[in-house]
């Protein structure tokens, strides 16, 4: 269904050092964008990406790389906590550190984001439907990310945090095929 990130210790100690500079200003949407959009330029530059990970271009080199990248495009304070990163040799975790931040903004904020699979792309009253279920279930408003999951025979399944729910009829079926062959 999804990729998944392992989270670091060390990932989550340097989300919540930025979750507090980011609370100095109140500007914590501001940093969830820029760290958005920093992912999105690592992610679209297989070459940025390949110069980060060599180990043999200095931390100097790599930071006025990043200088080059970024300025004039992020804040001051989150270029020159990718120069902490760079320069700890902590660089790599970026995107486990994003995911963290992510995470701790969204517990902040009573949001959860949660991903919905279904076997068909659903109509806006039932996608509003399981939305407010599941925000009078978990307690938060929920962010949705609808994805379409054919293998899934009717229901849905759901994931957020560590958790996996699976109401789908496929689920059931394998729990009953588990148990009939005991």
């Amino acid at each position: 269904m999804t990729v998944y990130t392992k989270i670091s210790t060390i990932s989550k100690n340097y989300a919540k050092a930025l979750m507090e500079v980011a609370q100095e200003d109140n500007s914590f949407d501001s940093f969830k964008t820029q760290l958005d959009n920093i992912s999105d330029v690592l992610n679209s530059s297989e070459d940025l990406r390949i110069v980060m990970a060599n180990s043999s271009i200095s931390s100097s080199k790599k930071i006025e790389i990043l200088q080059n990248v970024f300025n004039g495009m992020i804040d001051e304070k989150l270029l020159r906590f990718l120069n902490i990163l760079v320069e700890k040799g902590r660089f790599d975790e970026f995107e486990s550190i994003k995911i963290s931040f992510d995470e701790m903004l969204e517990k902040r904020s009573n949001r959860k984001t949660v991903e919905i699979f279904s076997p068909v792309e659903l109509n806006f009253e039932n996608k509003t439907n399981v939305r407010l279920k599941l925000e009078k279930k978990l307690n938060c408003e929920i962010v949705p990310e609808w994805k379409i999951d054919k293998s899934l025979i009717a229901g849905l399944a759901f994931k957020f945090d560590d958790t996996v729910i699976d109401t789908s009829i496929r689920s059931k079926l394998e729990f009953l095929s588990k148990n009939i062959t005991r």
